[in-house]
């Protein structure tokens, strides 16, 4: 253990002694995934990287505190849209969750829909064939459970094919289908009376966060849906025809981005969506459905929501019919308030909190997962009546003196991005911090552009341990939102589309070039991490910039052609939409891939990829190690047995950080302060280790 020194210390940057041990992003931490409310019960999906990434069921009463909902040998997991999410749905004391058994089921992961009550064995309600289910609504009067289904054997569009299903509760009959034809659907929300049923749906080449539509039914006495009518969503009334076609295309289907569908104690349906238009921007604001279409509740120059990669999301509710609780984010950071539905009238609810999901409200009380920059996140419960917040469940072990000395806030950066410097983007700068070390006097830091993945996403607004863990070494860190991040209007978010590989690529340049002129980093030690789209961006950087003295991508794209032909279903045309028709703009798919300019890359590239990842597979990594070893251009790379997109399991996670912090050590001249785990070096001085 590190404690604080008497004597501040002097070392150079990089080789610092930190308080965080590699061991420590993974030990004890937990990833939450869904939170459902039942009476004065709170449940939830957790997943916990020590037990090989189960996602275990949990639940919290006043009375009896926090317990495992099911035995260990049960994990609520979905593949659906590979990214999952949307795996648990509970109603009078009636748990319904998708089962992931990987080792018992090799082929589909079992993926049954298990019924568990009364904390009995769970058991199977649904065939043993292959498909899974998620986004559950559970409908116990009339003895059924709303839930998207994905058939992997039946393809429509040359993806798996979803529909909207009705389960029969007691297991007897198979999944009734109540809706079909999109190629997505989700969000089936039941109405307080049982009476009318709601659900998302889009088809490609729309995304779940740009060109959905809402439906509305009746449900008759079986449960089965009449009459679906189509609420909102409608086509775009002008196209710019110099737009990507690809986004003309989802325009012609849906010009909204319509998402969280919520039913009021009243029986009033609400969602969120960016028909809202203010000052020339689009913004994801609160609307109710009048009829058959939407009327705006709040006017910010906010998000109300986050966009939904993974299904069972949930950014507002109602306290009572009058009094909504909604998170927002404003410049990046999540905040909580209180809005009035008759004037739409939004006021803040003071907090600590500038990271929040998963909010669901109820009668009185509120619970969602909450952090900031300086705590990890967790699960609250806030009485609304005094807004005192309850801890229920943190996601990580208390956070010890010496690691929280060296936590900090960071600097929000707003800075010219682009070739005239016309454009701006954002960014999240975290400068080195330990309390025991400072450098010689001097000595800039090295900076480490991180890139967050999506590229439809923002960059964390919480504790990510990863960052201190490199600050308290002696790094600078940049968080960036470049543009097509989400949060900053639509304006901002679509700036992508047609141009990935080009605007997050100039925007990480021009928050090197901030922190640069303003001097607060060494422009000769110059790292990027990301993964997923973020560790394309870094491969990006490698090769077209000369910005990098080294690169970290976990489980990026080397090959955007590959990425337009072999993905998930979720994501099957979001490159066409980000780049161009494929493959009539194979052109640029190709101008755009690190691995057709392998030679322009100049300097070293480290590489982790799980060997079962759906969303980017692990011949992307192959190619791009192959021409590097073709063209004797130095790179290192680790494979991890069983890991999909994103590492769950712990050992993973140590072992990739550490081979990270190694690799740099050697590239950019420092010796890190403790014996890390070294990755194999190909093509430098002999194929040595570090």
């Amino acid at each position: 253990m590190v404690k604080l020194l008497e004597q501040v210390q002097t070392r150079r940057y990089g080789e610092w002694v930190s308080p965080l041990a590699p061991a420590s992003l993974a030990e004890g931490t937990r990833k939450i995934e869904k939170i459902c409310l039942d009476g004065d019960a709170i449940f939830w999906v957790e997943s916990r990287p020590d037990e090989a990434g189960r996602s275990a069921i949990m639940r919290w009463t006043s009375a009896g505190g926090v317990e495992d909902a099911t035995s260990r040998w049960f994990s609520a997991r979905t593949t659906v849209n590979s990214y999952g999410g949307g795996a648990l749905g509970v109603k009078e004391g009636v748990l319904a969750f998708t089962q992931y058994q990987a080792e018992a089921f090799p082929k589909t992961r079992d993926q049954r829909v298990h019924i568990c009550t009364d904390g009995k064995l769970p058991k199977p309600i649904t065939p043993s064939v292959a498909a899974t289910y998620a986004d559950f609504e559970l409908d116990p009067a009339h003895g059924v459970v709303y839930a998207v289904m994905e058939e992997t054997n039946v393809i429509t569009n040359g993806q798996p094919t979803q529909s909207l299903v009705a389960l029969d509760l007691a297991g007897e009959r198979p999944p009734r289908i109540i809706a079909e034809g999109g190629d997505f659907y989700a969000s089936p929300r039941l109405s307080p009376d049982g009476t009318q049923l709601c659900w998302m749906t889009w088809n490609y080449p729309s995304m779940s966060w740009e060109g959905t539509q809402l439906w509305i039914a009746q449900i008759d006495p079986s449960g089965a849906p009449r009459d679906p009518r189509m609420i909102a969503g409608a086509p775009a009334e002008n196209i710019d025809q110099l737009s990507n076609p690809v986004l003309a295309e989802l325009m012609r289907f849906s010009d909204e981005a319509i998402v969280n569908p919520v039913w009021s104690p009243d029986g009033q349906l609400y969602v969120i969506s960016d028909r809202v238009k203010i000052d020339g921007d689009h913004w994801a604001n609160i609307c109710k459905v009048e009829g058959d279409t939407l009327e705006a509740v709040t006017r910010e120059t906010a998000e109300f929501a986050a966009p939904a990669w993974r299904l069972g999301g949930a950014s507002f509710g109602f306290a009572s019919p009058d009094r909504i609780i909604a998170c927002v984010t404003r410049n990046g950071a999540w905040s909580l308030v209180s809005v009035d539905v008759a004037s739409g009238a939004v006021s803040e609810i003071e907090t600590k909190f500038s990271s929040i999901q998963h909010l669901n409200v109820a009668s009185g009380y509120a619970v969602f997962l909450a952090g900031s920059f300086t705590n990890p996140s967790a699960i609250y419960r806030m009485d609304l009546a005094t807004n005192e917040i309850e801890l229920i469940r943190s996601t990580a072990p208390p956070i010890k003196d010496e690691v929280r000395a060296c936590i900090a806030e960071p600097q929000l950066i707003t800075f010219p991005s682009g070739p005239d410097g016309e454009a701006q983007a954002h960014a999240f700068y975290y400068a080195p911090k330990n309390p025991n070390f400072k450098a010689p006097e001097g000595e800039k830091p090295p900076l480490m552009i991180l890139i967050h993945g999506g590229p439809t996403a923002p960059a964390s607004a919480g504790l990510d341990m990863t960052i201190p863990f490199f600050t308290s070494r002696g790094f600078a860190v940049v968080d960036v939102n470049y543009r097509g991040s989400t949060g900053f209007g639509r304006n901002f978010r679509r700036a992508m589309y047609g141009a990935w590989g080009q605007v997050d690529v100039e925007d990480c340049v021009g928050a090197v070039k901030a922190l640069v002129q303003s001097g607060h980093v060494d422009p000769y030690r110059v790292v990027s991490r990301g993964g997923s789209s973020g560790g394309y961006t870094t491969l990006a950087l490698a090769t077209f910039t000369d910005q990098l003295g080294a690169a970290a991508s976990y489980y990026g794209i080397s090959n955007l052609e590959m990425i337009a032909k072999v993905t998930d279903k979720l994501e099957a045309r979001y490159a066409e939409l980000l780049l161009g028709p494929y493959p009539i703009a194979s052109k640029l798919f190709r101008a755009r891939s690190p691995l057709f300019h392998v030679g322009q890359i100049d300097c070293p590239i480290i590489l982790f990829q799980g060997t079962e990842d759906p969303v980017v597979p692990p011949q992307q990594a192959h190619v791009l190690i192959d021409e590097l070893n073709a063209r004797k251009m130095p790179h290192a790379f680790e494979f991890y047995e069983g890991e999909g997109h994103g590492f769950g399991r712990a050992s993973s996670i140590v072992d990739s950080v550490e081979k990270e912090l190694s690799f740099y050590g050697m590239f950019l001249g420092f010796v890190p302060a403790e014996p890390l785990s070294a990755p194999q070096i190909h093509n430098h001085e002999a194929d040595a280790n570090i």
